[in-house]
């Protein structure tokens, strides 16, 4: 079972032109990071920190090389993929604004709270016209578990990927670089800076997936 409880808070720190940050792992996360936010985690060995944000961004290797993961949400939100989710404590049934600590995420038309599963579906991408047909696992067991319910309420695409940090955080055959309280923690601490924050969240789920 996962954590549901932060753990350690993770707070932004600022990059100055003089850091010590290695230039080529600038390139690797900076289209994430931008030039200055940089999410630290503390009360954790220097090598355990290596597949998080900032020791992704620091190319931190005192410690044993080890490989980071990640699953993108396209895989968390397919038919076949939905039994990988009991390992990570989290159902696609969970209400999204209780497991985040948040309120925006409702359904408009119902101002019912959406599910983890259907904050997948808020990927519009520009067109929040939701797809005529939800998708049936029944008759298609190897496609998506949620079609294009509309937009994010907050940022393009920054709940889709929050549910997949959370999922891949929460597996323990995931080697993710964080808890899933400090992935909640780190959520909410950083709202403010919301299409920052998903493209962070992006390149840490776009990593190798090492499960079927």
């Amino acid at each position: 079972m996962s954590d549901h409880k932060a753990e350690t808070p993770d707070t932004p720190s600022t990059a100055g032109k003089d850091d010590p940050i290695d230039q080529s792992r600038r390139k690797v996360t900076g289209a994430a990071l931008g030039a200055s936010a940089i999410f630290t985690l503390a009360s954790r060995p220097v090598w355990a920190n290596q597949c998080s944000i900032s020791g992704m961004a620091s190319g931190n290797l005192s410690g044993p090389a080890v490989k980071c993961e990640g699953c993108t949400p396209g895989y968390w939100m397919q038919c076949q993929h939905l039994d990988s989710w009991a390992a990570t404590g989290f159902s696609p049934d969970d209400v999204f604004n209780t497991i985040f600590g948040v309120t925006q995420y409702v359904d408009p038309q119902t101002n019912r709270p959406y599910t983890l599963l259907e904050v997948m579906g808020l990927n519009g991408n520009g067109n929040c016209t939701p797809d005529r047909t939800r998708p049936d696992c029944r008759l298609k067991p190897n496609g998506n578990a949620i079609g294009k319910i509309g937009c994010d309420p907050i940022s393009p695409n920054l709940g889709f990927h929050a549910v997949a940090a959370l999922l891949n955080a929460g597996h323990p055959y995931v080697n993710y670089g964080y808890t899933t309280g400090e992935l909640i923690t780190l959520f909410q601490n950083n709202l403010h800076r919301a299409a920052e924050l998903k493209n962070s969240l992006a390149m840490l789920n776009e990593r190798i997936c090492p499960l079927n």
